[in-house]
Formats: C-alpha cells, sequence, structure tokens
C-alpha cells in the first residue's frame, strides 16, 4: 500500500500502523470545515487523518480513542460504505474510501475504545 511508505515521519516512536484507508474527510473540526483527500491511519495509539504534501505525508487531525464516540458504519445510495463518528462533540464523516478494509477499522476502534 503506497500511503504506508511514507506514513512513518508522522509516526511517534514505538507507534504501529494496524489499518488504514485512502479516503475523504468531510467535516467540521475545532470551528474549521474540512474537505480534504488523504490517508486515515489507524494506530495503536490514535487515529490520524494525514494528506500528502508533495511525495509525504502531513497530519490534518489527530483523533484520540478516548474522544471517539457513536462511531457508526453506513451506506449510502449508491452502496458505498462511510464512517461518521463524533469526535470530542464535533461530527466526522469518512467518504470516497478508496482502498484498506473499512470493518477492520471499525473493529479497531471499537476495540481500543472499550480499552479505555
Amino acid at each position: 500500500m503506497e500511503s504506508l511508505n511514507f506514513s512513518m515521519s508522522v509516526l511517534k516512536e514505538n507507534e504501529k500502523i494496524l489499518a488504514s484507508l485512502t479516503c475523504n474527510l468531510k467535516s467540521f473540526i475545532d470551528f474549521t470545515i474540512v474537505d480534504e483527500n488523504g490517508v486515515l491511519l489507524i494506530t495503536d495509539n490514535r487515529v490520524l487523518f494525514c494528506k500528502y504534501i508533495g511525495s509525504n505525508l502531513s497530519v490534518v487531525h489527530n483523533f484520540d480513542y478516548k474522544l471517539i464516540t457513536s462511531f457508526n458504519i453506513k451506506e449510502d445510495d449508491d452502496k458505498n460504505k462511510y464512517i461518521i463518528f463524533k469526535y470530542n462533540g464535533d461530527r466526522v464523516k469518512i467518504t470516497n474510501i478508496k482502498s484498506g478494509d473499512v470493518l477492520e477499522v471499525a473493529e479497531i476502534i471499537t476495540k481500543k475504545q472499550r480499552e479505555l
């Protein structure tokens, strides 16, 4: 997976990627409208949404597991899966998923929420 080749620069020491999605983030986070294409990295410590700047990944949003609530997978009218969750009271929508396993991402995030 190409996105993983450049991801090491956005990870903390000893942080491991558990799953990833190439997707679009649509949200209103911290009073800012976000509509970005990029990569959602699910790590053992947090969830990162990153975008490419040149050939490097840059973190756009850092989501702590303990602040993610009401996580759901939904389908649009064309049967495309998307993710909706609340983060610290903000609504986050992950759409246009081009690669990655949505169910694996959901399983990891749900498990991490239960561990906290």
